[in-house]
């Protein structure tokens, strides 16, 4: 056996075995991820507001987290801590103070306030703290007349755009990952005994949230499974992207190859991408005839789809899709609709034994796109292979030249 040959049985052993890989779990989504605030800096506040005792009674079950938090970490005074009469505890958002040296008013994310203490809170996501006015802050605290704490509430991986000017200012910061270890030690004792509400459930998808944007860079995307096997079989996996990107590249180059034919023009003539766009787990190829971008003055172009498919005619896991776009220097273009009528008119919508081509006879054949000027043509190869996607992505391209550009050409009478 050739070197070569063993490299490819070596691969199909190596996919064999990533074929038994055990499929992960999907993610559970998360209300406050999917529909809720994301990490819009706002939005989250006004949530952790509400369960920080925000409005009238809405738990305080984040608040009092917070203050444990704070304690962890010796930025609020533990014995004062007890003394909390927790149903007197209100949280204000953008809590406003007037800046003389501004001549505007400066507003904090987040003010805790009880009955003998307050704590301001600078809520940070992304944003940088290098503009924040913390000496406008100190004095809103100040003005409650109460023993003030504060901190600088973010997530894990902040900036040192966030931390240092917090610092300066001597303001704490306190990560997402603190205070989660607060909520998470607290709700067997506060959450889960209290009586059944929606606030429970709300509460933890916070929890939860919040979780997942406190180490962004530290997200994992494969299982530990997965991850284990592609450390044991990294060779394998970087043989077969070399051979992916290839025969990508082989591709490119028959769908030029078959287009050349099929218009009776140089290879040299047609123009592509270097590689393949990425469209919603396809892979495309654009092929841009010269001629036509001289004659028509635009980018109208034959695209070779392709994508993983087990509905394929021969020993192949791939499928094709064929499409087109011609462009128009006008919206609406009333040649567009013409040539869009005879795409409906002369293309089977079903496989023919005279055809190597033909349409789903659905709406979705035809579309237009950019304000009415690119007319897509979609297809299908009748011989649903690799060799019958060139056959097919040819003829459409003689196609495309005949209806859009040959017929342009010829007197009206002849046309």
């Amino acid at each position: 056996m050739s070197s070569e040959s063993a490299n490819l049985a070596a691969l199909e052993r190596f996919f064999e075995k990533l074929a038994l890989l055990p499929k992960p779990e999907p993610p559970t989504p998360n209300l406050f991820s999917v529909a809720g605030p994301g990490q819009h800096e706002n939005r989250l506040s006004d949530l952790m507001a509400f369960f920080m005792g925000g409005y009238p009674g809405a738990p305080r079950w984040l608040a009092k987290a917070l203050l444990h938090a704070l304690v962890r970490k010796g930025h609020f005074d533990g014995e004062h801590l007890q003394q909390v009469d927790w149903e007197a505890v209100t949280t204000e958002r953008e809590a406003g103070s007037w800046s003389a040296e501004s001549a505007s008013t400066k507003r904090l994310d987040l003010v805790v306030s009880g009955n003998d203490f307050v704590v301001g809170i600078e809520h940070k996501v992304w944003a940088s703290a290098e503009h924040n006015p913390f000496d406008a802050y100190d004095s809103l605290l100040n003005s409650y007349a109460v023993k003030a704490y504060r901190c600088v509430l973010c997530p894990d991986d902040s900036k040192e755009s966030v931390w240092a000017p917090a610092k300066k200012a001597g303001w704490p910061t306190l990560s997402y990952s603190e205070l989660l270890v607060s909520a998470y030690a607290l709700y067997g004792q506060d959450v889960a005994p209290s009586e059944q509400t929606k606030w429970q459930v709300f509460y933890q998808e916070l929890l939860q949230h919040l979780a997942s944007i406190a180490h962004p860079t530290e997200e994992k995307i494969m299982t530990k499974e997965e991850l284990e096997f592609s450390l044991k079989h990294f060779h394998d996996l970087y043989e077969a992207s070399a051979r992916l990107e290839q025969f990508e590249q082989e591709l490119r180059a028959e769908g030029k190859s078959h287009i050349a034919a099929a218009l009776q023009i140089d290879i040299g003539n047609i123009s592509t991408n270097k590689k393949p766009e990425n469209w919603h787990q396809t892979r495309v190829w654009r092929f841009f005839p010269r001629s036509w971008s001289e004659q028509h003055g635009g980018a109208t172009q034959v695209c070779l789809i392709f994508y993983p498919s087990s509905e394929s005619e021969g020993n192949e896991s791939i499928g094709f899709e064929l499409r087109a776009y011609v462009e128009s220097q006008e919206n609406h273009d009333p040649c567009l609709k013409d040539l869009e009528r005879a795409f409906l008119k002369a293309v089977p919508t079903s496989k023919q034994p005279d055809s190597t081509w033909y349409r789903d006879g659905s709406d979705n054949d035809t579309w237009y796109e950019n304000r009415g000027r690119w007319l897509a043509l979609s297809a299908w190869p009748a011989e649903y292979t690799k060799a019958g996607a060139m056959k097919a992505l040819g003829d459409l391209a003689a196609w495309v030249d005949e209806h859009a550009f040959q017929a342009a050409m010829l007197p009206t009478e002849q046309a």
